[in-house]
């Protein structure tokens, strides 16, 4: 299969995009939720019935502090952090996107996140939730007292399905990516305690627009033109592929800014 990767990074989409779909398992019940405590985020959808969802507001978090501590570790913008503290020049930014204005550094441009989500579907419809009710114990009395809250959370062994795509995307891009996936462990809320999960890489595709959704993959499956060997793709080692993204990032950086004191003289 020809992947067609670009070389470096440019500021200015091309028009060329990498999808990737994969399956989230839980190992341990999960706490996935909006705001309230006594509730899990479901969905009903038209012909896939009622699914528990995972909003990719939720995964995409997860990935990039995953991503960005990985970066740290390599010495690249070890200050970087979400969220008002982004650096709008390293390989976590670069992926995911960030705001100049509400930066540290107080820069003036912004960067769009070359990473596309969606939302993730359970494969199968909701059957049962699971709920545990918190209480404190008090230590004089030895005795509970008032309730805490309930806690509601999707079962343990639900499978999710969903499909990521990165736009212009390069080898080393695709690596940090895919790295990140791989090493996704914990999701939801309360992740001290719940929310195990293990990721399983199902396919990909190169090409000029998004061709698979998350509920396309959930009603037909893979489409044959979806390649299952990663293999193909050549990836560069990790630590290669922040390096290499973090020197094409530093150039870019300088010359928008160049350009803008152009612009400003």
């Amino acid at each position: 299969m020809k992947t067609n990767f670009f070389d470096e990074i440019q500021t200015l989409p091309r028009g060329r995009y990498l999808q990737i779909a994969y399956r989230m398992r839980l190992m341990d019940n999960a706490v996935i939720r909006s705001n309230d405590p006594e509730e899990v985020l479901t969905h009903r959808y038209q012909k896939l019935g009622q699914r528990f969802i995972v909003p990719w507001r939720k995964t995409k978090g997860k990935l990039r502090r995953i991503i960005l501590e990985k970066q740290r570790d390599l010495g690249i913008s070890p200050e970087c952090a979400l969220k008002d503290s982004l650096c709008l020049k390293c390989p976590t930014c670069c992926l995911f996107g960030a705001t100049g204005t509400t930066g540290g550094a107080g820069i003036e441009y912004n960067l769009l996140s070359r990473v596309l989500g969606e939302t993730a579907i359970s494969e199968t419809e909701v059957a049962e939730v699971s709920d545990y009710t918190a209480n404190a114990v008090d230590e004089k009395t030895l005795t509970t007292g008032q309730a805490l809250m309930t806690i509601i959370s999707v079962p343990e062994g639900t499978c999710f399905l969903n499909v990521v795509t990165l736009r212009d995307p390069t080898l080393a891009l695709t690596s940090i990516l895919l790295d990140g996936i791989n090493r996704l462990s914990r999701l939801g809320a309360s992740t001290r305690e719940w929310g195990r999960v293990t990721t399983e890489l199902l396919g990909f595709y190169v090409g000029d627009r998004e061709v698979l959704s998350t509920q396309d993959l959930l009603q037909s499956g893979l489409p044959n033109d979806f390649s299952t060997n990663f293999k193909e793709l050549q990836l560069l080692s990790i630590d290669k592929a922040y390096h290499e993204v973090y020197k094409q990032m530093q150039s870019m950086v300088d010359s928008l800014i160049s350009n803008k004191k152009k612009g400003a003289a």
